[in-house]
């Protein structure tokens, strides 16, 4: 079974800084946990035993990504007001994933295991670009906002329409997992 954690951080900041990034900023890191098994069945075990588990309902999956998705900005004071001169968004993407580490499992098995991880990280990988997909959003909506009286107003409209589009991410990576049954349509399963 295979459970995605969501673990959104939003940062709106007012900073001087360098001109806008065309995208986004990202990095992904692969977290791999170290399982054992001469048969399925002993791999399935270790998975349950082993596998990351849920922030949200504490129950252990095969994999997950979490991400975050962080955005800063710079102000601009117009004749109309302050706007967004330049936006630009960092995402952290972690994926942990199993490996199996056990020399004794015979080839098919270790075959039929490497076919498996490889169709699960394809589609952990769906939910880190639903982050970066939102990332660019973000960035490109910040920019296009109309001024506001104050930048103490243009920030505080800038963080709910940044906020805004993180759940509308957080409800993309449900409905990606409802679609491909957590994977399963795209061959993440084993045994």
């Amino acid at each position: 079974m295979v459970r995605h954690q969501l673990s959104i951080v939003t940062l709106g900041a007012l900073l001087v800084a360098p001109a806008a990034l065309a995208a986004p900023a990202v990095t992904e890191t692969i977290v791999y946990y170290d399982i054992k098994g001469a048969t399925p069945q002993d791999i399935r075990a270790q998975m349950r035993e082993l596998g990351p588990t849920d922030f949200t309902e504490g129950k252990r999956y095969d994999a997950n990504t979490r991400w975050n998705v962080s955005w800063k900005y710079n102000y601009a004071n117009t004749g109309q007001g302050c706007s967004i001169s330049t936006a630009y968004t960092t995402v952290k993407v972690t994926i942990t994933i199993p490996r199996l580490q056990d020399v004794s499992a015979p080839i098919a098995l270790k075959q039929s295991f490497d076919d498996y991880t490889k169709n699960l990280l394809v589609h952990e990988k769906g939910h880190g670009q639903t982050a970066i997909d939102i990332a660019r959003k973000i960035e490109d909506r910040l920019v296009a906002m109309p001024p506001q009286p104050s930048c103490d107003r243009m920030g505080k409209a800038a963080n709910e329409l940044g906020n805004a589009l993180i759940k509308e991410a957080n409800q993309a990576d449900i409905d990606y997992d409802a679609r491909t049954q957590h994977g399963r349509t795209q061959g993440a399963r084993f045994p």
